[in-house]
């Protein structure tokens, strides 16, 4: 029986609240070329077919029998119906792998969702270990994380809850201590500030990792 799943999994429920990870962080890799690679087992970033990083990290866990890290992020994304929980790949379209390269590297290359092992031309990039020990101490439950979906001054938001549902706005006030939001709306041809609550709206983004930095 072949192996199936969805990039996105979708529930109505939210999930318990986790602490939030900054992965909007650069992975720094070693590079080694093929003819300095040893037996020695490795951490390599894959870069993978388009929403299939959970179905080839369960390829290569199954098949290859080596070891995968595919960290997954779970937020809020508005719909026409209104707000939506949803898992996807913290860096879509990658996975890391532990493996040995001299040995498994064309098994790797040759598994089902698999385009390449990330590197600079013929220079192979090495993930340290220090990176990838990181990335899983922020990441408690089945390697997902909640992505909070915090609201800024200036930001576009889909409105997803009341009488504007479905529509776009530019945030323009945010009131905490309030739990509200004032967004500027056209409304009969006029821009007009209306005030709704923040739970009403989220961030106008396909994903977290897509957002400005703030900092």
């Amino acid at each position: 029986m072949g192996l199936c799943y969805n990039s996105e999994t979708r529930d109505d429920s939210p999930p318990p609240r986790a602490s939030v990870f900054d992965c909007r962080r650069t992975v720094t890799t070693d590079t080694m070329s093929p003819g300095n690679m040893t037996d020695d087992l490795h951490w390599y970033c894959l870069h993978t077919r388009p929403k299939s990083e959970r179905l080839t990290s369960q390829i290569l866990r199954v098949e290859a029998g080596i070891e995968v890290f595919c960290p997954l992020i779970r937020f809020e994304r508005a719909r026409r119906s209104g707000r939506l929980w949803v898992t996807e790949a913290m860096f879509p379209g990658y996975v890391f792998a532990r493996f040995c390269h001299s040995l498994q590297h064309r098994q790797i290359r040759a598994a089902r969702g698999v385009l390449k092992i990330v590197g600079f031309g013929d220079t192979i990039s090495v993930v340290p270990d220090s990176v990838v020990a990181e990335l899983r101490l922020s990441v408690k439950d089945e390697e997902t994380i909640v992505i909070e979906s915090g609201i800024s001054a200036g930001e576009e938001v889909n409105v997803v809850e009341g009488p504007f549902r479905g529509l776009r706005a530019v945030v323009s006030r945010v009131m905490p201590g309030r739990e509200r939001v004032a967004l500027l709306l056209e409304v009969l041809g006029m821009e007009r500030e209306v005030e709704l609550s923040l739970d009403a709206v989220l961030p106008d983004i396909p994903h977290p990792l897509a957002r400005p930095n703030s900092s």
